[in-house]
């Protein structure tokens, strides 16, 4: 009896035993299930998350890199991804290196949505390549083309526009007045009369130069120094896209203006054979010159670094050879939206930019940032700035009449319509190299032209 009952209390514990493990082993499991589940679950959540963040994420690079303009930018990103969750984030980029990290980039996980840039050269470039957005929807918003100076500003290819302009940039004179006073002088108003003034503020054992032309292969010589070619009317294509540069016609023209910057390359610094944009304002605002050839920012950078120059300076336009007006190098700044799976959210927060924010951002450089729009330049809002105010007469409103009275041209708009063909002539600095062979290799004029047109047509053709 014992026995059977020891058997049966040994069966019912082992019993219990196996009962406990299975009960266990089924709560251990579904514990373990549902752990993992959650796990996977909140695991998928998190990559869903992190590709829609991934996926609402603009990227822009700016070609404008000084402080105040890029903490407005990243500023107005703040406010867009509060208001409509898209985050924005804001590259600060040097406009010599801007085109080249577009390309490099694009198609790539660091690829651009957006890019701010002074030349239409790299627009006309990428829209051939097929990696710009058109943005007539949102010109058409702002104002419509009219707002833009009548649209010549927009530069449009095939009636199609790729960017958007926030300012013009025009590359002009300026001259120190109280050095003309102390020589007697006037500002040149003819070629002979610059190259006298160049020749008259210079003492080199003072250290004072007449003026300075930048002459290193960058976008500083495709755009300042190139006006030299324009306050003599020369062209480098003709209506059927011909290189034109050495032809009967235009060829003395070009050798004229070579000529003029042999003159006045004595009165120069040793700083311009490599000088970029820096220099420009630093040789002038330091007293070293008293010419430069620069843009507005000129105006805003004396103001922050040397004010007491505020009274001592004249803009003026390169004067035509016989002092038949003036000329200027077309410059402009704007915004590009690339292509992408971002597309129309970039476009989105571009146009948003410039209802919200453009005041903001253009008065970070007030006389610098003059205007795309006719009715921002005749706003209330735009000209209660204390910089633009104290510069209008002497700093502001001499570009508004540069803008409409002087010959004005740009290396990268030359041909009878928006074409990447002058874009890269542009990028090659082919005109800073016939810059370079007549000043710094003392080259003739006449076969430095030859062989520069040649350079142009080969790197046209292929």
């Amino acid at each position: 009896m014992k026995r059977n009952m020891w058997f049966v209390f040994l069966l019912s514990m082992l019993l219990l035993i196996a009962l406990s493990g299975c009960l266990g082993s089924s709560s251990s499991s579904s514990d373990d299930d549902t752990d993992t589940n959650t796990d996977t679950e909140t695991n998928t959540d998190t990559e869903t998350d992190s590709e829609d963040n991934e996926a609402d994420v603009i990227r822009i690079a700016s070609a404008e890199t000084g402080a105040d303009t890029i903490e407005v930018l990243q500023n107005a990103g703040d406010k867009y991804e509060a208001e409509f969750g898209t985050k924005v984030e804001v590259e600060a980029v040097p406009l010599a290196d801007i085109f080249t990290k577009i390309n490099a980039t694009y198609g790539t996980s660091a690829q651009y949505d957006a890019f701010l840039t002074g030349f239409i050269g790299h627009i006309s470039i990428l829209e051939e390549e097929g990696k710009l957005a058109p943005v007539d929807d949102i010109i058409e918003n702002l104002g419509g083309k009219e707002d833009f100076y009548d649209g010549q500003i927009l530069f449009p290819i095939e009636e199609q526009t790729y960017w958007i302009p926030y300012d013009y940039n025009l590359a002009y004179g300026y001259i120190r007045t109280d050095w003309l006073e102390e020589k007697g002088l006037s500002v040149p108003k003819t070629w002979d009369e610059l190259v006298n003034v160049a020749k008259e503020f210079t003492n080199k054992e003072e250290n004072k130069y007449g003026l300075i032309l930048p002459l290193k292969s960058d976008g500083a010589t495709n755009w300042v120094t190139s006006s030299l070619l324009w306050a003599n009317e020369v062209r480098i294509f003709d209506d059927d896209w011909n290189v034109i540069l050495d032809s009967e016609e235009m060829k003395p023209k070009v050798v004229e203006s070579l000529n003029l910057l042999k003159e006045l390359f004595p009165y120069m610094p040793s700083e311009a054979a490599n000088a970029s944009y820096s220099e420009l304002t630093e040789t002038f605002i330091s007293d070293q010159v008293g010419m430069t050839f620069y843009s507005g920012r000129l105006v805003d950078i004396l103001e922050e670094k040397n004010p007491e120059l505020g009274e001592n300076f004249e803009v003026f336009g390169i004067p035509m050879q016989d002092g038949n007006g003036v000329a200027a190098t077309l410059g402009y700044d704007s915004i590009g939206i690339l292509e992408s799976e971002h597309t129309d959210e970039t476009k989105k927060f571009v146009e948003w930019f410039y209802k919200e924010e453009l005041f903001s951002f253009l008065h970070t450089y007030g006389v610098h940032y003059f205007p795309a729009q006719e009715s921002i330049y005749n706003s209330e809002e735009w000209r209660d700035d204390p910089v633009i105010q104290k510069y209008w007469e002497s700093g502001v409103e001499p570009q508004y009449d540069l803008l409409k009275n002087a010959e004005l041209h740009s290396i990268d708009s030359d041909g009878p319509t928006t074409d990447a063909r002058p874009g890269k002539v542009f990028e090659a600095f082919l005109i800073p190299k016939l810059f370079q062979k007549v000043t710094l290799n003392n080259e003739d004029p006449g076969e430095a032209v030859d062989d520069i047109a040649d350079e142009i047509r080969s790197l046209v053709d292929n």
